[in-house]
């Protein structure tokens, strides 16, 4: 089995992040406007930085955030993704069930 970069893990997480932020926005903030992705620029913003912050882990970023001892957020952007991903995560397994997998994969391996 291949390893996987740090740049294809990366590249997944965003792809994960952005499906969260979505699905948190589209039933937060219907009435803002979306960008690309599908989120408001205040999603947007949080799951840019929160990905910013994962991409630049000390730990290398093998495990997820959660069970990391490093809190890279903090503060107000720390609460909004926690809001986003208690709102989100649940979802994710109707509407990505491929991601959901992967990123319970992921949680199993660490």
């Amino acid at each position: 089995m291949a390893r996987t970069t740090d740049e294809e893990r990366i590249a997944r997480d965003l792809r994960t992040l952005q499906a969260i932020g979505s699905i948190y926005c589209r039933a937060h903030h219907a009435d803002q406007p979306k960008d690309q992705a599908g989120m408001c620029p205040e999603c947007a913003a949080t799951i840019a930085f929160t990905h910013d912050r994962a991409a630049s882990c000390p730990n290398g970023h093998q495990g997820n955030c959660q069970d990391c001892s490093i809190k890279c957020n903090r503060g107000d952007q720390q609460q909004r993704i926690k809001a986003i991903m208690a709102y989100a995560a649940p979802r994710m397994l109707v509407r990505h069930p491929l991601m959901t997998l992967e990123y319970l994969g992921k949680k199993m391996r660490k």
